[in-house]
């Protein structure tokens, strides 16, 4: 096949800035385009009917064309295993080739015998080497285990129940709809507005150790796991401060786009059911640590009757929040299989599940917002071990969470 050619915007620009006439010059530039436009159209044509002869041409154009996104970008952590080839998989990989080459060579010179015996070597050799990597990982792990448990002692601790929220908002607030809603969305929250002349250790302290007796079961009331507060500006969330009580790890949280239920169209109407709990793309250690102070505000038996599932999926440092309730139904004649068009192993993307005659149907309960993990705080306003800065986004390949 012919090498198409392409074209380029370039073609006798020069003598449209020679053209004295205004007129003469925009109608030379209006044949320019259309030109251009008409050129690339053909080698559009061209390209589409020369791959529908060799489907393998577009293949390699579609392999060739990826697009440059700040995620195929990322700078990787090196902790996270499978991201980065460290300097042992960079030397495995090194010595596998070397080995390869050796026993290319090595079959062409000696007999099958020779072969044999240097083939089982190898093998020795290469799994002694992938145990001794599979050793250096462990050890790497647990260091990493211990460096983020030393650091945040009460949220890696096993939970011994189900965990107890205290959720307040700010200072001099008279909107109480969010906060309830809030508080709507954790199971087993207890909204409490906030006195004016408490600060956030009094509350941390009370809700740690109560001494108040409950008038339901005449007893000391329960202490509380965490505590969660509310910043209300215009009266509307604006940041959310989560503390693990009783002392610490604070975490303190930037909130934008918050959509309140009442105002999403079709939403459907929330029930007492704890929910499921997904947290998705939370890589580095950092990002573990958060996931894992989510997973702590969701007690870790869900109930599956009720089909409502809260997920939180972790987008260039941005965390998405979102709440819905999912059915499954059969499916219309007019709706395509499931998984149509997610298989990587075929260019169409394969039919999907064929025969399967079941689809998944979602309902968003609300409410819908954005998060950005701000700061980090190894105790309730003590020393920071982690705050976002501006200058961060400087490099923006690379992500803290």
């Amino acid at each position: 096949m012919a090498k198409i050619k392409k074209t380029s915007t370039s073609q006798n620009t020069s003598k449209t800035f020679r053209i004295p006439n205004k007129i003469h010059r925009q109608a030379h530039n209006i044949r320019i385009k259309s030109a251009l436009a008409t050129s690339k159209r053909k080698e559009k044509f061209d390209r589409k009917k020369a791959e529908s002869k060799d489907p393998s041409l577009r293949e390699a154009r579609l392999a060739t064309n990826l697009p440059d996104t700040i995620e195929r970008k990322r700078l990787w952590d090196e902790r996270i295993p499978g991201a980065a080839l460290d300097d042992s998989a960079k030397r495995q990989n090194q010595n596998a080739d070397a080995q390869g080459e050796s026993n290319t060579t090595a079959a062409a010179r000696e007999d099958a015998e020779a072969t044999a015996a240097a083939e089982e070597e190898a093998s020795e050799e290469a799994a002694a080497l992938k145990e001794m990597e599979t050793h250096e990982a462990m050890q790497a792990a647990l260091a990493d285990d211990a460096e983020t448990a030393s650091l945040f002692p009460t949220l890696n601790r096993p939970p011994t129940g189900p965990p107890r929220i205290l959720l307040t908002t700010s200072r001099f607030n008279h909107t109480h709809d969010q906060a309830e809603e809030l508080a709507n969305l954790f199971p087993n929250t207890t909204y409490v507005p906030r006195h004016n002349d408490l600060g956030i250790v009094e509350i941390a302290k009370v809700a740690s150790n109560p001494t108040t007796i409950d008038p339901k079961t005449g007893e000391v009331r329960k202490p509380y796991s965490h505590l969660i507060v509310a910043n209300v500006e215009s009266k509307v969330i604006d940041a959310l401060a989560i503390i693990v009580l009783p002392a610490g790890p604070t975490f303190r949280f930037s909130v934008s786009s918050y959509v309140p239920a009442k105002r999403i169209s079709g939403h459907g109407r929330p029930t007492s059911h704890i929910p499921e709990l997904i947290l998705n793309n939370f890589l580095t250690p950092l990002g573990k640590t958060t996931a894992g102070l989510f997973q702590s505000l969701f007690p870790q038996q869900p109930e599956f009757r009720g089909r409502q599932v809260v997920t939180l999926h972790n987008q260039r440092d941005f965390i998405f929040f979102r709440r819905h309730r999912y059915v499954f139904r059969e499916k219309r004649e007019t709706e395509k299989e499931a998984g149509f068009g997610l298989d990587t192993t075929k260019a169409d993307g394969g039919k999907g599940m064929e025969g399967l005659g079941v689809r998944v149907g979602l309902q968003e309960i609300g409410p819908k917002f954005t998060m950005k993990l701000r700061r980090v705080e190894r105790g309730i306003k003590k020393d920071t071990m982690f705050e976002w800065k501006g200058r961060m986004d400087r490099i923006r390949t690379k992500f803290q969470l």
